[in-house]
């Protein structure tokens, strides 16, 4: 009976064969990494679930299709694909593009083509085109895009086509669209109708709507969240070994609620982010330079460090992820780390406010935004919500003696 390794080298040397009884040359550090990953069963089960994939690896083999991002853009499987396309730009055999940029231009290329009639794709094609595209386009130009940052553009779209429909089902053209018409798409429907407000500004900005019209924002409901013991007893609960979190989920949480970090943000920092520097564990999380981890905190953080996973392909056993996914070359995505720490009932978005509004009472929030990588208005914001304004702290501490006036 043939082993799986030797099945598996078997089965992807004739799916990479060029028509001449050999791996194709350019293919053939995809035949290794395949071939050689730890565990050759994780490796037939993918290459026996995915007959597309399968198909197309032997096309580009044999040459029948080129070995370029147009062709997996326009495999009939995009889904089946993503998987390959990752593991040929983690072995650069295909070029670096940013992941999220290229999922959202082709999902907005067929969402176009969709809108009917032309006068509204024209129109939806423009606002995305110069609004929402551009600006995804300039963010990617100076750091890669996390995968939940698409979410709200495509929302911004959806929506505008969703008004557009609307006014054209209440026989207005939008350069003949009133306030009276504005309120009542508002007022009489769900929130999400929120989404259009980009839209209304584009257009009245560049003169396709009437330049007078307005959409208020929405006066959003204040979060609830943990009181300061609260958030006290989750970091108890965080490092103590007797409570069912696996190592991964201790570390997330701890960012979290302890420096206030988004999930968006923590799984894509990277291994050199955390340095051990004498007996002090530091991590970089601003623009300007990192901050010191507190034990035992740290400690937790170097040995999610040191066992990371997934590593099952050789792709991905180097990876630079503080927080690898399954996929070659990608950090974990935020929604799955967000639903296993959800299902530990971590309440995310409670214990992230405690933890900001806790740290700008007790330092300036330009401080705790440099250190943290938020903005100065953002913990500005949050300051002002806490009711603790930099200015009377420190007037208090200096009438008790703690601070003294340079």
């Amino acid at each position: 009976m043939i082993c799986p390794r030797c099945r598996l080298i078997e089965q992807t040397t004739e799916i990479l064969d060029d028509g001449s009884g050999q791996v194709a040359p350019a293919l053939r550090p995809l035949h290794q990494a395949i071939c050689s990953q730890p565990n050759p069963g994780t490796g037939l089960v993918w290459l026996h679930y995915n007959p597309h994939v399968v198909a197309l690896m032997a096309d580009l083999a044999t040459g029948r299709l080129p070995l370029s991002h147009t062709t997996l853009d326009e495999h009939a499987s995009r889904q089946a694909v993503i998987h390959l396309r990752d593991l040929l730009v983690q072995l650069q055999l295909l070029p670096y593009r940013d992941r999220y940029l290229a999922l959202f231009e082709n999902w907005l290329r067929r969402t176009l083509d969709a809108i009917e009639p032309a006068e509204d794709q024209q129109l939806v094609r423009r606002f995305a085109t110069w609004h929402s595209l551009r600006q995804l386009r300039q963010r990617a130009a100076r750091e890669a895009l996390r995968p939940g940052l698409t979410n709200r553009p495509r929302h911004e779209i959806n929506t505008a086509t969703v008004f557009l429909a609307w006014l054209r089902d209440h026989g207005v053209a939008p350069e003949t669209c009133t306030q009276t018409h504005l309120d009542t798409w508002i007022t009489t429907g769900n929130t999400s109708r929120q989404g259009s407000r980009p839209f209304v500004v584009w257009a009245t900005k560049n003169g396709t709507m009437p330049r007078h019209l307005h959409l208020p924002y929405h006066q959003r409901t204040p979060h609830e969240t943990l009181t300061q013991d609260e958030r006290l007893q989750l970091l108890r609960d965080l490092i103590d070994p007797d409570k069912p979190f696996v190592l991964r989920d201790r570390a997330a949480g701890l960012l979290l609620a302890l420096f206030a970090q988004p999930l968006t943000r923590v799984v894509t920092l990277a291994m050199n982010d955390l340095d051990l520097t004498g007996d002090e564990v530091q991590i970089t999380l601003g623009p300007h330079g990192p901050v010191p981890v507190p034990e035992p905190f740290g400690q937790i953080l170097l040995d999610h460090a040191a066992n990371r996973g997934p590593r099952n392909i050789e792709a991905n056993r180097s990876s630079t992820w503080l927080f690898p996914g399954n996929q070659p070359g990608q950090h974990m995505h935020s929604t799955k780390l967000m639903n296993r720490l959800s299902k530990t009932g971590i309440n995310l978005l409670g214990a992230r406010l405690a933890a900001i509004r806790t740290l700008v009472s007790e330092m300036p929030p330009a401080v705790v935004a440099q250190a943290l990588g938020y903005t100065a208005e953002c913990a500005e914001d949050h300051a002002t919500t806490a009711g603790a304004a930099w200015s009377s702290y420190a007037s208090h501490r200096r009438q008790r003696g703690e601070l003294t006036t340079p």
